[in-house]
């Protein structure tokens, strides 16, 4: 189970594309209140945790937040800008080893990441970075990826390498909230696809790969594109009011629960409600689900992706990641193509949603790539899956 905690939604940028910003004054989640969600979670066997918001480093307390999920055992994400981030802010991390960063970068130059995020932004988040990776904080990019910037992600990926960072994860940008106005394609999807299969093909030495075991996994791409969407189930998000939602992405619908949090039960009560609104839509998929051998599993895939495309929620799937991979397929060497299936089955295997029933088509491996670069205390490789 995995849980993303919106500390605050404020932040002191303004990107094009966001679903949640606010002004500085937004709400804060109260540091008490986020130690009981996060106590209960780790109760019902939650062990992943990303710290977001907004900003997540305009929340005062973040540090004693840190440090209580990292003492009740939490692996921990802080998704940010890293504009706040100095000297002193990157040596208070360094105590907690079962932390990542995640800098967000949108374009592999001034003129694309300027675009999309603020004048100014890309010489302060890639000193950031530089910094982060000095420190020996397992540090990683985040890119969101829209018409505005998706030619430029062979260029990023390049960047990654020659930065040291450990992973990157692309993901294509979501039409909610405040990004309503962009512009969401399958095309878009399958563009960035395709430049991820391309970059891991042809720099497999730079990648880090699951272990040799990966190659009993099977070369299949319905095992790893056909599960039922996570939200609700095995992935959670906290806004600052103390609600508890099944996916950041979908809680703006007026048909998908959500409750607020008054105890570990809060879960498992979303959960069931969450599994009524699966299985009422499930005898009701349309277009190309309604045929699909793999409804009864996949439940007409990711909801975030049909509500990007302004699509009721028993519409067909407008991006099915399992006919884009079948797709793509034909356009490879096969043997190839399949080694990197059998790693994306062992990661997803291995990962946080390790379910054989649920995934998130979002944070699915082909949207990731992890680096091999190596810890300055152990010398061993950075592996956050």
């Amino acid at each position: 189970m995995a849980l993303d905690v919106y500390l605050t939604d404020a932040c002191n940028l303004r990107c094009r594309y966001c679903f949640n910003w606010d002004e500085p004054e937004a709400p804060r989640i109260g540091f008490e209140d986020v130690c009981s969600i996060l106590r209960a979670a780790y109760q019902e066997n939650n062990r992943y945790v990303s710290i977001t918001g907004g900003e997540p480093f305009l929340y005062k307390p973040i540090f004693e937040v840190l440090d209580f999920a990292h003492r009740l055992g939490y692996w921990i994400t802080i998704l940010s800008h890293g504009g706040l981030l100095d000297e002193t802010r990157i040596a208070r991390l360094r105590p907690f080893w079962r932390l990542r960063v995640r800098i967000s970068v949108d374009g592999p130059d001034r003129e694309t990441h300027d675009r999309l995020r603020g004048e100014g932004t890309f010489d302060t988040t890639m000193e950031k970075i530089d910094l982060l990776v000095r420190h020996g904080i397992n540090v990683g990019v985040g890119v969101t990826v829209s018409e505005g910037n998706v030619e430029a992600v062979p260029d990023i990926l390049r960047m990654c390498v020659e930065k040291k960072v450990a992973f990157v994860r692309c993901v294509p940008v979501s039409r909610v909230n405040k990004g309503k106005a962009a512009r969401v394609t399958s095309e878009l999807h399958e563009h960035l696809l395709a430049s991820l299969i391309d970059f891991a093909l042809t720099h497999a030495d730079a990648l880090d790969w699951p272990d040799p075991a990966a190659a009993a996994a099977p070369a299949s791409i319905p095992a790893l594109t056909t599960r039922r969407c996570m939200a609700g189930r095995r992935f959670f998000g906290i806004r600052p009011n103390r609600e508890i939602v099944p996916c950041p992405l979908i809680a703006g619908h007026p048909d998908v629960p959500r409750v607020v949090f008054d105890g570990p039960e809060s879960f498992e009560r979303l959960g069931r409600q969450m599994d009524a609104l699966f299985a009422g839509m499930r005898n009701r998929l349309d277009g190309i689900c309604s045929t699909c051998e793999f409804r009864e599993v996949c439940y007409g895939g990711c909801l975030a992706e049909k509500l990007s495309f302004d699509l009721p929620m028993a519409a067909g799937q407008p991006v099915c990641t399992k006919f884009l991979l079948e797709r793509l397929r034909d356009r490879y060497e096969h043997a190839g193509f399949d080694r990197l299936v059998r790693a994306w089955v062992c990661q997803l295997g291995s990962s946080m949603e390790a379910s054989t029933s649920h995934a998130c088509m979002r944070h699915a491996p082909f949207w990731n790539m992890n680096f091999r670069v190596y810890d300055r205390w152990k010398e061993t490789a950075l592996r956050f899956n």
